[in-house]
């Protein structure tokens, strides 16, 4: 058994280490101390925050989003290329920068874990011109995100009932929950039996990525949030999420920008397909006609909504013009999705195989009891080379 120690971002950590590790996991206060981080006066700095002394020794680091600073053997986990040190502001950064990236290459460094084939191409493609790409490209892996399996078998869909959507995300218009709120209104006025259920913070506006910043232009749609067929959960526990991820037929994740999508994998863990869009990682797992259905956003070269604008062009009416119709946009998709669906004179058993295929997906690729045996024996290995 070894002592590891967990470093670097706490949200992207809890899916992605082992549930019930046969070894010792330790998350240390930030370095030197918990209130005061040496990385509020330079950000680099968070690459010490192994450093913190302990009375017992430690084998190996399991760092999130960040690179570490150490001599002991080491671990990556990472969403995109984003937790490379970059823009430097002065040539003292510049040369600091550069000596930080570099560790990825040192053999103690063991493996670069990407998130997802997503992941894994943003990173290259940062580091395409780098000298060290060889080295680091061939200890690159993708393990996906791990969550515990609940259901034991794949859910049914009885004739007659109305159709229950799910909306999961802080974030209401970038993850989706505008294009939801949007497709609530159109079968309302079809007189479709479906229930849209937004379990959300309701976040919109400035600072958010894609969001139009005036929060004003979404006045119109937070008013949908009282439509008859619309229930809205805020600040609820993560079990209630699981148990209404249960209880819904589809969840509707119409993201214009997401790394991942970890509620995704949280229905398929309960048997729920999902409603996507097709950008970044989210066509890896979700799998139109197998265990969900796609919506279909115009992408670039990097698989990001090719109409995504920044700075200060997300502020002309031109965005909201493009932000606004693309709502709509994916709401009508949506709801050609759900009336096909409905028309279909197999649904039963179509729903059922869909279910299936999320249940499978889960059980394959982001089955905990799995992921914990080959991060166990990822950490094993290091603690041999300690």
């Amino acid at each position: 058994m070894a002592k590891i120690i967990v470093a670097g971002e706490k949200h992207l950590s809890i899916p992605n280490l082992p549930r019930s590790s046969k070894h010792t996991l330790i998350r240390p206060k930030p370095f030197p101390t918990g209130r005061y981080p040496l990385e509020k006066l330079w950000y680099p700095l968070n690459s010490c925050n192994s450093w913190q002394p302990f009375w017992k020794t430690y084998q190996a680091v399991h760092a999130f989003n960040n690179i570490q600073y150490t001599n002991k053997p080491w671990f990556v986990t990472f969403e995109d290329h984003r937790f490379l040190y970059r823009n430097p502001k002065n040539k003292f950064e510049e040369i600091a920068y550069k000596v930080l990236n570099g560790r990825l290459a040192l053999k103690n460094c063991q493996k670069l874990i990407a998130l997802s084939d997503y992941a894994k191409m943003r990173f290259i493609k940062r580091i395409e011109d780098w000298s060290i790409l060889n080295k680091v490209k061939d200890k690159l892996v993708v393990i996906q995100p791990n969550f515990v399996v609940r259901a034991t078998q794949s859910k049914t869909y009885k004739e007659n009932q109305p159709l229950q959507l799910i909306f999961v995300g802080n974030h209401l218009a970038r993850k989706g929950g505008v294009v939801a709120l949007r497709l609530a209104k159109k079968a309302e006025k079809l007189g479709l039996p479906i229930h849209i259920h937004i379990v959300s913070g309701l976040k919109h506006g400035a600072g958010v990525p894609t969001d139009f910043p005036d929060q004003s232009k979404y006045t119109e749609d937070l008013k949908l949030l009282d439509l008859n067929n619309v229930t809205v959960y805020k600040n609820i526990p993560n079990e209630q999420v699981l148990q209404l991820l249960s209880q819904s037929h589809f969840q509707i994740l119409a993201t214009l920008h997401d790394t991942y999508g970890y509620s995704i994998i949280e229905g398929f863990s309960v048997a729920t397909p999902a409603i996507t869009t097709n950008i970044c990682a989210l066509p890896e797992f979700v799998h139109h006609g197998e265990n969900g259905y796609h919506l279909e956003l115009p992408l670039n070269e990097l698989r990001h909504w090719s109409n995504w604008m920044h700075g200060e062009k997300t502020k002309t009416d031109e965005y909201w013009d493009i932000v606004n119709s693309t709502y709509d946009y994916l709401a009508e998709q949506a709801l050609q999705k759900i009336i096909e669906f409905l028309d279909r004179s197999d649904k039963q058993e179509h729903y059922e195989y869909l279910s299936k295929g999320a249940l499978t997906q889960m059980q394959t690729f982001h089955n905990a009891e799995k992921q914990n045996e080959l991060f166990d024996n990822l950490y094993a290995e290091a603690a041999r080379l300690n």
